[in-house]
C-alpha cells in the first residue's frame, strides 16, 4: 500500500474513532450510574471493553500513526482546554450546558477522568518513527539459479572376457 494511501485510511479511522471513544467513555459512565445495585452491569463491562479494544488497535495498528495522533491530539486538545479556562479563573464548567442532563457525569467522567490517559497513550504510540516509515516495498531478490548436477565420468570400457 502506498504511504499517502495508507496515511489517509489512518486519519479516516482517527476521525472516525474519536467521537467512538468519547462515546464509549461517556455511555458507560451515565448507564454503571444509572445501575443501583452492585452487580456487574454486563452492557457497562462490555462498552469499556470495546472502548479500550479500540484504543489499543489505534494504538498498536500498521496502517498510519495518524490513526492515533488525530484522537490523542483531541483528547489532550479537550483537557488542555479545560485546564487553560480553569488557570485563567474560569469556572470547571466546560461545555456542561450543552450536554444533557442524562450524560452530564459521564462528559465529566471523560473530561476529568478519561481524556488525559487516553490522549497521552494514543499520542506516544504515534511518536514511533517506524510507524511513520512505509512498509518495504523492494521485490526479494530473485533465487540463485538452480546448480547443475555435473556429468557422470564415463563409465569405464568394456573388456571382452575369454568365457563364452
Amino acid at each position: 500500500m502506498r504511504n499517502g494511501v495508507r496515511h489517509l485510511l489512518g486519519a479516516g479511522a482517527g476521525l472516525l474513532a474519536t467521537p467512538l471513544i468519547a462515546t464509549g467513555f461517556i455511555i458507560g459512565v451515565a448507564r454503571y450510574r444509572q445501575t443501583a445495585a452492585m452487580t456487574v452491569d454486563w452492557v457497562v463491562l462490555a462498552v469499556y471493553v470495546g472502548t479500550v479494544v479500540l484504543i489499543g488497535v489505534l494504538a498498536g495498528s500498521r496502517i498510519s500513526p495518524l490513526a492515533s495522533l488525530l484522537p490523542g491530539l483531541a483528547f489532550l486538545g479537550f483537557i488542555g482546554a479545560a485546564l487553560v479556562r480553569m488557570a485563567l479563573g474560569g469556572d470547571h464548567r466546560m461545555g456542561f450546558d450543552d450536554v444533557p442532563s442524562q450524560f452530564l457525569e459521564g462528559y465529566m467522567a471523560l473530561l476529568y477522568t478519561w481524556s488525559l490517559p487516553t490522549g497521552c497513550i494514543l499520542l506516544t504510540a504515534s511518536l514511533f518513527p517506524s510507524r511513520w516509515r512505509a512498509t518495504r516495498t523492494d521485490p526479494l531478490p530473485p533465487p540463485p539459479p538452480p546448480l547443475e548436477a555435473p556429468e557422470p565420468p564415463p563409465l569405464p570400457k568394456r573388456i571382452p572376457s575369454s568365457h563364452h
